[in-house]
């Protein structure tokens, strides 16, 4: 009696609802392990500390901010809010993105739950875990993680409106996702192409219970609706594109390694090889087995297969007529294939278990290998380069220990400016080395990450044409470049008394003790005490009509 007992004891214990929590606990674990591992390393970089300046503005501001710069404005309010309570820091800025993306997480078990079988589920919960990708993105402060968890949140409530056609809950929450996902990202567009291929396989699933015509065109027709007081804002955006200068026209071969540096990270486009097309190959097969296996029924077959290939297939055509391929763009698309990895294996499992087993490893070292390039920021992605070599943070620490009131501070490179900002604390306005024409100044700081700068005219300073501040004796130069090859007006022959420098970012400090009696009447030595008002002879600030006055052109 007493072994019934046990075993009975046991069978109760390792129930499926127990095991499943049991599992989900182990990967959530994980899931925040590789998230938050080494998360503050790396430095603060341009897009992220606008990102955190932005937060500090008033909601209105930020609305109105955002206006003028190329993304909608719901994820830097919610930033405003969570900054508010948890303060700017790395780790509490990040922890956002980790936290918004280990939602996308347990929305992905619980589409998979939906479509797939228990063990297919659990194969991609491992596989989400460890995604290199999504570690990637949610260790920034941006809003890439966020827009991937509007969007699954969405599909999830897609499909099981799907099964409960009669449900008009998930209708609302359905459309208040995608409507939150729109103010978050103009590509969420790519993810309704998703939705309503969905639909339409859907249609024929069970008669009488899919979602109907009528009512699918009312749910996109009130996200419409709801978006209408942005879409001026949009228009206004989408008729200025010069912004987009910075992307790099598609090319194939960028398109078709997108798989490789999803998983094993690294610039697959930068370096022509078959390898970076092998990852794209495998997935391809896993595709064609999930297409092939009709023990899923057929809408949700295809279902993770669409969520990656349509997105990418319709940016890249979209591309070839403006530069718009950026990896990051097609993140929120990256857990399908996690998703499609796992329904392949859970066919093969039902007939090779070894096989599948084999599988499963192969594609949990190839993903430990991207978190690997992850964690030691050689994953060749967009900001990574910046982030490792450009120590900004640790520059601008050291100039606020060494600042005193009164100094002057000129970068060198306008685009700077958040990152500066974001760790300044001692309250000086920096001006900014303009090597173009002031209109042309002006009309940057009119859009993007340079409209933070409050008044952009006082800020300019033209090298050899500007004087400085009559009033200061010290001067900070930041520049990135060789002092003795480029060394600026105010500073020739001088030596600077203090030089920090910040990976290959170095600022140097003068002062009135190290100007040569020489130089001491120089047109543009201004590191000498304050005269009488009567005795200034401090010409007056650049205005517009400066325009054509230049040193060189500026760097974009």
């Amino acid at each position: 009696m007493k072994t019934f007992a046990a075993v009975a004891f046991v069978r109760r214990a390792f129930t499926p609802v127990l095991v499943d929590r049991f599992a989900l606990a182990i990967v959530l674990i994980l899931a925040l392990l590789v998230r938050f591992y080494a998360i503050s390393v790396p430095a603060i970089w341009n897009d992220e500390a606008y990102s955190l300046l932005l937060a500090r503005e008033t909601p209105e501001r930020i609305w109105a901010l955002t206006a003028r710069d190329v993304h909608p404005p719901l994820y830097y309010m919610l930033l405003h809010y969570w900054v508010s309570v948890w303060g700017d820091s790395a780790l509490s800025a990040r922890a956002l993105s980790a936290l918004a993306d280990l939602g996308t997480l347990l929305l992905c078990i619980k589409l998979m739950s939906l479509i797939a079988t228990r063990r297919a589920t659990w194969i991609a919960a491992l596989l989400l875990a460890l995604l290199p990708i999504s570690v990637r993105y949610s260790q920034e402060v941006r809003m890439y993680s966020l827009l991937g968890c509007w969007l699954m949140a969405a599909t999830v409530a897609l499909v099981c409106w799907a099964r409960v056609a009669e449900q008009g809950r998930f209708a609302v929450i359905y459309v208040l996702l995608m409507s939150a996902a729109f103010y978050t990202h103009y590509f969420a567009g790519l993810c309704v192409l998703v939705h309503w291929l969905f639909w339409w396989l859907s249609r024929n699933n069970r008669p009488g219970m899919a979602i109907t015509l009528g009512q699918w065109l009312l749910a996109n027709l009130t996200v419409v609706v709801l978006y209408l007081p942005w879409v001026p804002h949009l228009i206004a955006q989408l008729a200025n594109t010069t912004g987009l200068g910075w992307i790099k026209p598609v090319t194939l071969q960028e398109a078709l390694s997108l798989v490789w540096q999803f998983t094993l990270m690294g610039n697959g486009a930068s370096q022509a090889s078959a390898w970076h097309l092998l990852p794209l190959a495998l997935l391809l097969f896993c595709a064609t087995t999930v297409i092939a296996d009709y023990s899923l029924k057929r809408p949700f077959r295809f279902l993770p297969i669409g969520y990656f290939f349509v997105p990418l297939t319709t940016l890249y055509v979209f591309a070839l007529f403006l530069p718009l391929f950026v990896p990051r763009y097609l993140v929120f698309s990256a857990p399908a294939i996690a998703m499609i990895a796992a329904l392949a294996l859970d066919g093969i499992w039902r007939r090779r278990a070894l096989l599948a087993t084999v599988g499963l490893l192969l594609f949990v070292v190839v993903q430990l290998n991207g978190l690997t390039a992850v964690y030691r920021q050689t994953d060749g992605l967009s900001g990574t380069n910046y982030r490792r070599d450009t120590e900004f943070g640790q520059l601008v620490k050291r100039l606020n220990q060494n600042a005193l009131p009164g100094d002057e501070v000129i970068i060198a490179n306008p685009f700077w400016y958040p990152t500066f900002t974001y760790y300044d604390t001692t309250g000086i306005d920096p001006r900014f080395e303009v090597r173009s024409s002031i209109d042309d100044y002006l009309k940057l700081t009119g859009r993007g990450l340079l409209s933070l700068i409050k008044d952009p005219l006082a800020s300019i300073y033209i090298d050899g044409i500007t004087v400085l501040d009559c009033r200061s004796q010290r001067v900070w130069w930041i520049t990135d470049a060789d002092l003795h090859a480029d060394r600026p007006q105010f500073a020739k022959d001088r030596t600077p008394v203090l030089t920090i420098h910040g990976g290959n970012i170095s600022a140097y400090l003068f002062t009135a003790d190290s100007v040569p009696a020489s130089a001491q009447a120089s047109t543009y030595c201004t590191l000498k005490p304050r005269p009488l008002p009567a005795a200034q002879n401090c010409p007056p600030a650049p205005s517009a009509t400066s325009a054509n006055r230049t040193r060189h052109s500026l760097p974009r």
